[in-house]
């Protein structure tokens, strides 16, 4: 045996183990959680961390590094809602996997993806939500950081139903996004008028949002919500561009 032989057989040090990443379910329904912590130790790599609504999840965020978070969105005591806006403006290099009841056939993933979001139909398949997350995790575009849009979260509260008073604390002040039914209805910003003031505000990179659950105001904006946050992201569009 010559030298060049031996070597194969030589010890060598060990290898350092690839860091185990973390996977965090917001879920308030517990059989949906026993499933999902069944269903996911098949996702090697992960460990899977589960709470039981937002608040539950954003102790475990503060606590220790989370790779991925998939969320219901109707949740007791922090809704989903909530939970991806807090996220998008304190952790905005957490990729966001939101479940919802909606069937795929309605929604089609569609019409946007702003941001690091994917919509999944509840309950979903095992093995699609093992493949989500790990391409999730992989997720870094074009190697920058990216919170959650506004248009994003707009969307699934067109898609839920939801009724809501946005407060959203942006780079040039304080504007008012008001929605009811799942139609966004009224925005307010300075002396704008109201869909300049939507616009306006649907554009701000990376805002912190507050919500109360009802909507007091009346309509002043006739436009689809699927419409103002398309033509809210040409102008930021178009602004990038001149740039």
């Amino acid at each position: 045996m010559n030298k060049e032989d031996f070597g194969q057989y030589a010890w060598k040090p060990p290898t350092k183990e690839t860091p185990q990443r973390s996977v965090l379910i917001a879920e308030d329904d517990r059989a949906t959680l026993n499933l999902y912590r069944m269903g996911l130790k098949g996702l090697q790599g992960f460990r899977v961390l589960l709470a039981e609504n937002g608040m539950k999840a954003l102790e475990v965020l503060q606590n220790q590094p989370v790779d991925v978070l998939v969320t219901d969105l109707s949740m007791p005591v922090l809704d989903g809602f909530k939970l991806i806006a807090i996220v998008a403006e304190r952790y905005p290099s957490v990729p966001v996997l939101v479940m919802t009841g909606l069937p795929e056939v309605e929604h089609q993933n569609a019409p946007l993806f702003l941001g690091a979001l994917r919509i999944l139909s509840k309950p979903p398949r095992l093995s699609q939500l093992r493949e989500e997350i790990r391409a999730a995790a992989q997720r870094r575009p074009d190697g920058l950081v990216r919170g959650i849009a506004l248009g994003s979260l707009l969307q699934l509260m067109s898609w839920e139903r939801k009724s809501c008073t946005m407060t959203v604390h942006g780079p040039s002040g304080i504007g008012h996004l008001y929605v009811k039914d799942g139609e966004l209805i009224h925005a307010a910003f300075h002396d704008l008028e109201p869909l300049e003031s939507a616009y306006t505000i649907l554009n701000w990179s990376r805002p912190e949002v507050e919500f109360v659950d009802t909507c007091r105001v009346e309509r002043t904006l006739d436009m689809p919500m699927t419409e103002i946050v398309l033509n809210a992201a040409m102008i930021q569009d178009l602004d990038n561009r001149q740039e």
